[in-house]
Order: structure tokens, then sequence, then C-alpha cells
């Protein structure tokens, strides 16, 4: 009988975004990214090679099939797979998240990064990362294969904190780590607004930016922010890191908003919550700040030094309605 594998990966959420691409079949972006990857909130996924003819999926319980638009994006990307590794033979896949899948919490760049794991494994009948290196699967080269089925999940395959390059050309783009986990503990604390899938996806609103009046300012500023943003962590400077997080987040919703067509990920309750954690910050209450991928729900950074002030602050307001979580050291492989 054919082996198990099972591969975990977590989400990551993006300090400096990836928004806009400069070709979208090549998953090319418009600009550098640079992100911290988390530790719980992540896709387990199993595979298997099966007997039968094609792929056969199944998400938190459900089989679905090539005809389910929800989840086109997994057929395509274990198609991708097998054509760049030149195997054969297919796959039985289960997976399952354990925080709202498509709620914009970065489900694909962890869902993603563990469906390639996993189906890698498989299809190489092997845990091993280092075996896999010897076969030219290095981690670099699995982030690249990760990237292809959802930009994102290149940065999950790595741990700690990682900068994607995008290079000046499709075929120049590198995906790499900046600092382990252990560099500096960081917690992000996920406020809920919806757990409904989002109306837009990324995909979609990607395709949409250039048409911003503000999208190309905003590239132009980008490299002075990246810079920034890494000097901040690697002296571990808060205060600093802290206000380029907030800025480079709504800086990327204005140009959401100000798009054709025009979109609105945030709803009334969110922005109420920027406001509000914003004025307990000058009082005093709490040193966090937020930033917001491309959905309704807030991530509340700060340093894990203030983490019982933070976390005690936004439980008595949001009870039952916060996933709290902080950097992770990057996926896990195993045989099952």
């Amino acid at each position: 009988m054919n082996a198990h594998f099972e591969a975990k990966a977590a989400s990551n959420i993006a300090f400096l975004k990836y928004w806009g691409k400069r070709d979208g079949p090549q998953q090319w972006p418009a600009n550098d990214s640079f992100s911290m990857t988390l530790n719980a909130l992540c896709s387990t996924t199993r595979a298997q090679r099966n007997q039968v003819g094609d792929h056969r999926f199944i998400f938190e319980g459900q089989l679905l099939t090539r005809s389910d638009k929800r989840f086109a994006k997994t057929f395509r990307q274990l198609d991708h797979l097998a054509e760049a590794l030149e195997v054969q033979g297919a796959l039985d896949i289960e997976s399952e998240n354990n925080f709202p899948t498509g709620a914009g919490i970065a489900s694909s760049a962890s869902g993603l990064a563990a469906l390639t794991l996993a189906a890698v494994a498989a299809w190489y009948d092997t845990d091993c990362w280092d075996t896999l290196r010897e076969r030219g699967l290095s981690r670099e080269r699995l982030a690249h294969l990760a990237r292809m089925g959802s930009g994102s999940a290149g940065r999950s395959v790595f741990g700690g904190y990682v900068l994607w390059k995008a290079g000046d050309s499709p075929e120049q783009q590198s995906i790499e780590p900046f600092y382990p986990a252990e560099h500096w503990s960081l917690c992000d604390s996920v406020v809920l607004f919806s757990t409904s899938e989002k109306g837009l996806g990324s995909t979609e609103a990607h395709a949409h930016a250039w048409t911003s009046p503000l999208f190309r300012p905003r590239l132009a500023g980008l490299p002075e922010r990246l810079n920034s943003m890494k000097d901040a962590v690697r002296e571990r400077q808060w205060d600093r890191l802290g206000p380029l997080l907030e800025t480079e987040a709504l800086e990327m919703h204005a140009v959401i908003m100000t798009a054709t067509p025009s979109h609105q990920y945030l709803n009334t309750a969110a922005l109420d919550f920027l406001g509000e954690l914003r004025a307990a910050r000058l009082r005093g209450e709490h040193s966090a700040y937020f930033t917001i991928d491309a959905g309704p729900n807030i991530h509340v950074i700060y340093p894990n030094e203030d983490r019982e002030r933070v976390r005690n602050w936004l439980n008595s307001k949001y009870p039952g309605s916060v996933l709290h979580d902080g950097v992770g050291a990057g996926p896990s492989l195993r045989r099952l």
C-alpha cells in the first residue's frame, strides 16, 4: 500500500504587501514583499498515491471535483507540479484549515504550501528535507513551486521572517529567509469581523491594482519602506516597525478602494476597531499596531513582552472572536 504523507504549513502575514502583478500566469509580483510566518493558524494536508485516473480532493470532509470553481487552484497546482517535476500518478488529497477559509487570513498561502509539500512527498516517497534537496528540491525550489499555486504560498514554505524579491524578470525572483523565528518573538492576534468568504478574491483584485491612480506612486515608495522594515526587524525596533505596518496596510487598502472597479474589504465594525486600537495605544493601554490583508479581518501585531496586556484587552472587547498566534518556525512534513 502506498504511504500517506502529511504536511502542515502555517499562514503568513505580510508586513510589506504583495499587491499587483507584472505577469499573472508566471506569478511575477509588482513589488518585493516581506512577511512573518505564523505558528498555529495552519493548513494540514495529507497525500497518497492512488490507483485511479485523476486526483481526488477532500476538503474538510467534502469530496470536490475539478468542476468546483472554489478549489480550481488545487487541481491546477497538482497539474503544474506533475508537469514541472515530470512525475506521473494521481493523488488522494485530504486537507483542512484550523481557521476560516477565504476570509482574508491567507488560507491560500498555507493551503497551497501544504498541498505542494504533501504532494511532492507522496510522489518522491520521502518526508526528509535533506533527501528532497539531494533530488533537486531545495527549500527555495519548493517555495517557487508553491508560489505558482498562490503567490504568498511561497513565503509559507519558510519560517520566521521571509523576503520575496520580485527581481527584474519572472525567472529572477527569489524567496529567502531573512531571520528565523527565534530572532524576534512577535505575536499576531487576528480579530474576526467576518468568517464568510470574501466577495472579491485576491487573484481578481490583483488584476485591478494597476487601475488605481495611487498604485504607481505606491510602487515608487516601497523600496524605502522595505529597507526601513528590514532594519526595524534586524534591530528589533518595535516603535519603528509598528507605524510602518499600519501605513503599509492602509495604503494597500486605499489602492483597492481607488481601483476600477472599486472594492472595500473592511466593514464598519472593522473600521471602528482600527480607531479604537489606535486610541487605546495612545492612552498607554497596549503597544500593539495593526496590519490587514485583502479581507475584513484585522491582524494585531505586538512584541511577546506585551502579550498578556494586549490579549487581555482584545479578549475583553471581542470575546470568542480573536485567534491568537505568533511567529512560527515553518512547515512540517512526516510519513504517517
